[in-house]
């Protein structure tokens, strides 16, 4: 079979109610997540400007908006959900593609099965396929490309493919839908924004609002290039379709922050456990870690994007204040005790780290205190990871810890017992409607 046509027969045909129950327990992990990064999200700066500009310019709907009490069109409200999603840079990656499937895909194919009136079951074929067409897109476009391009890249392809499943594509249109969104998708300079941290960050708002849009001009007769899984690299890539499922790869961030300063957080929670220092003890910092993770911002960060894109500003708030979350990104730039510790930072770079790297995200730390001694830590992956996972008690604290100051506990527990729920509901919009204000 083709490529293409394999891809779009398992899209079409992916249900979830025939997965084994640890695959159901990945979807409804990655769904709970993304659902309070969202959440939190809200309180960024960005957010703010991406629902004022989307209700200028494209205007009202009824796809709903996290905490807003007016609601936009589906791809309106696709392009607001998915800047609020990755905001914070507390949502779910994948080794292999580098970047942040959920937050692109999600918000778009809720906006659709909102606007479709879909059944809670229907939403999960739906997300789910668009999961695993997503991150096999991104593993072949890193494959394909010399240059790291960001999530919006590839993740518009998932997006498309988990609409287009929404909508009834037959199968031509689907890889109209697939191809439009690959050519109209941000085919962006990745490292330019870690050079430069910026709102577009990963290209997550625009890619999700073009996935979704890509499949509703599919749908009215629009024509796209062949997608990238026309490639015979692709082949090999989906030959594993429906057996092994990628949604159980995911890794869950701790820290709001990017995933390649997270290794150096991590090994410094494993120093302080270990042993007993206070911050005002640390005369210096030195991280060792891979190239691409050395190119994160040293400076003091003027904004909350230059503050998640940085080497030295998590490890710093997380030896201070123990934590690296909301706050911090958001409200603790100027802490005098943050940027004091700021300046006793370095990195050096590891030839055997970059030697692993993308399929590990590796570093080392070593602490130099002011009583003389050295501290050295073991060589660290992030908290998270698929092979080194977060426990089912730390990923519902993180949940609460998210959601909570804005929506309170009650109606974060009423938020979580739907998620568990989800295949159970007549329509998607019995979870939407406990994520407005309306």
């Amino acid at each position: 079979m083709d490529p293409t046509d394999r891809l779009i027969d398992y899209v079409r045909n992916e249900n979830y109610g025939n997965l084994d129950k640890p695959t159901q327990r990945s979807l409804k992990t990655a769904v709970r997540d993304i659902i309070a990064c969202t959440v939190a999200g809200t309180q960024a700066p960005a957010a703010g400007i991406a629902g004022h500009v989307v209700r200028a310019q494209w205007g009202k709907g009824r796809s709903t908006v996290f905490l807003d009490s007016e609601g936009l069109s589906p791809s309106g409200a696709a392009f607001v959900n998915a800047v609020m999603a990755n905001a914070l840079d507390l949502d779910d990656g994948h080794r292999l593609v580098k970047g942040h499937p959920g937050a692109v895909i999600f918000p778009a194919v809720l906006a659709a099965a909102e606007e479709r009136e879909a059944s809670g079951a229907e939403f999960l074929d739906a997300l789910l396929a668009a999961y695993e067409a997503g991150i096999r897109a991104g593993i072949l476009a890193h494959r394909l490309r010399p240059e790291y391009h960001c999530t919006g890249s590839w993740g518009a392809i998932g997006a498309a493919a988990g609409v287009g499943k929404l909508l009834g594509l037959q199968t031509e249109q689907m890889s109209h839908a697939m191809g439009i969104a690959e050519y109209h998708s941000t085919y962006s300079p990745m490292m330019r924004c870690i050079d430069k941290p910026s709102m577009v960050k990963d290209g997550i708002g625009w890619g999700s609002m073009t996935g979704i849009a890509s499949a509703y001009l599919a749908e009215q007769g629009f024509t796209g290039i062949p997608s990238l899984f026309s490639f015979p690299e692709a082949r090999e890539l989906l030959e594993d379709l429906g057996a092994r499922y990628r949604v159980k790869e995911l890794y869950y961030k701790p820290h709001a922050c990017c995933r390649w300063a997270q290794p150096a957080v991590e090994a410094l929670r494993k120093l302080k456990a270990e042993h007993s220092f206070a911050p005002s003890d640390v005369s210096g910092l030195v991280i060792h870690t891979f190239t691409e993770s050395a190119r994160l911002q040293h400076t003091t960060p003027k904004n909350t994007e230059e503050a998640q894109y940085h080497l030295f500003f998590p490890a710093a708030c997380y030896l201070v204040y123990g934590e690296v979350g909301p706050r911090e990104v958001l409200h603790r730039l100027d802490d005098p005790a943050v940027l004091q510790m700021l300046e006793k930072c370095s990195v050096v770079v590891e030839d055997e780290l970059n030697a692993v790297f993308p399929a590990k995200a590796l570093s080392w730390v070593e602490i130099r205190l002011s009583d003389g001694r050295v501290l050295k830590s073991e060589t660290c992956q992030a908290a998270g990871d698929f092979d080194y996972p977060l426990s089912e008690e730390e990923l519902r604290a993180k949940y609460f810890r998210l959601c909570e100051p804005l929506i309170g506990h009650e109606r974060a527990s009423r938020l979580l017992d739907v998620i568990e729920r989800l295949e159970e509901l007549d329509n998607i919009r019995s979870l939407t409607g406990l994520l407005t204000n309306a």
